[in-house]
């Protein structure tokens, strides 16, 4: 069976073997030890100096999109469920745990409500 492209842009269908190819030669990759183009990209923008302050504003945006999935996950609800109880939807939902909307205080209080938390703000 041939690769084939689907008519959406970010979708391509392989077979198990073009599969198991791409996993090969990664694995290969992996196991030289010799980082890829992007790799060393990625790594450059990381180290420099000039990215500092945005570097750090992304790795506190991780941080609380890890703390929201924890409590919910913490008080044994589903997206749908906590979504439900804030009086929005499961996909507003999904997309403040994978970082997509910038979350106001208000949204993270009621968020915490929801999972029956309280919200504490440490400056530090």
């Amino acid at each position: 069976m041939k690769s084939k492209e689907t008519e959406y842009e970010h979708a391509a269908y392989l077979t198990d073997e073009e599969i198991e190819e791409q996993l090969r030669k990664l694995g290969e990759r992996i196991k030289s030890g010799i980082p890829d183009e992007d790799e060393l990209e990625r790594d450059a923008y990381f180290n420099d100096p000039a990215n500092a302050d945005e570097v750090n504003a992304m790795f506190e945006r991780f941080r609380l999109r890890e703390e929201l999935y924890k409590a919910r996950h913490e008080a044994g609800l589903s997206q749908a469920e906590l979504a439900k109880r804030m009086g929005t939807s499961q996909t507003y939902i999904a997309a403040l745990e994978r970082g997509r909307k910038n979350v106001t205080f208000d949204t993270l209080s009621k968020f915490a409500r929801a999972c029956g938390k309280s919200l504490s703000i440490k400056l530090a």
